[in-house]
């Protein structure tokens, strides 16, 4: 006699989540011990590799496309779009080379995560204090000029609904500042795998896809709002699999 259906999916999410747990905190305890010997940068490959560990282990398996759009050799801004808990594996698992993360400040206090992701450099943001955000916002601009890669996620927070969320406005003006490339990036089917605020996971395949990337001179003559709508549009299309 088979189990019932909602009886399965808290067992199958049970045993991801202690799966998923007794490798983070391995994994979280080396990265605090290797910061206070070496910059984040040497180890780098480490992280990446545990973040695409801790994905099989909670049985996520992520379709990855385009990745050869990411410049090689310089810096680029980094845009995609936000669904669940597990998108900071997904991405940096799979984001090519060492580059730093806008993170919500909030984070930053969490415990175990916030000394983890201090000690990888993440750059914390705050979504209600203005003049800290625009400090924030100038510290990517630096990591960008000082040839490092920034991710930001343009949408602020875990989508509700699945669907693209308002961007922030703060972005894109870092966009314009910083004279980098920005390449548009997007998950598609993790909404159905996790969703926020929620206990249940559904082990299964979801896609990382990176589109070509916007020139430093095109995004210099455009406005904000207008860049805006031009990486939304480009990331809606790589949610749906249309080449952009």
């Amino acid at each position: 006699m088979k189990a019932p259906r909602p009886l399965l999916d808290l067992l199958t999410s049970l045993g991801a989540w202690v799966r998923g747990y007794s490798l983070f905190i391995p994994l979280g305890l080396s990265i605090l011990l290797l910061s206070r010997w070496m910059p984040a940068r040497r180890f780098s490959p480490l992280v990446q590799g545990g973040c695409r560990l801790m994905l099989r282990a909670v049985g996520i398996r992520v379709a990855v496309s385009g990745r050869h759009h990411a410049p090689r050799g310089r810096a680029c801004l980094f845009m995609c779009n936000h669904v669940n808990i597990f998108d900071v594996f997904v991405l940096y698992g799979h984001i090519p080379g060492y580059f730093r993360g806008v993170e919500l400040d909030a984070h930053f206090d969490w415990f175990f995560y916030g000394p983890i992701i201090r000690s990888l450099g993440m750059i914390p943001i705050s979504q209600t204090n203005g003049r800290s955000a625009l400090k924030s916002l100038q510290a990517a601009r630096q990591a960008l000029a000082e040839g490092t890669s920034v991710l930001i996620l343009p949408e602020g927070g875990r989508t509700p609904d699945g669907r693209l969320q308002p961007f922030f406005k703060g972005a894109f003006l870092l966009a314009k500042q910083a004279g980098v490339p920005l390449v548009p990036m997007a998950m598609a089917g993790a909404f159905a795998i996790n969703r926020r605020g929620g206990f249940r996971i559904r082990p299964g395949r979801m896609a990382l896809r990176f589109g070509r990337p916007m020139d430093a001179a095109v995004i210099a003559r455009l406005q904000p709002h207008v860049l805006s709508l031009m990486v939304r549009d480009r990331i809606s299309a790589l949610i749906n699999g249309d080449p952009v």
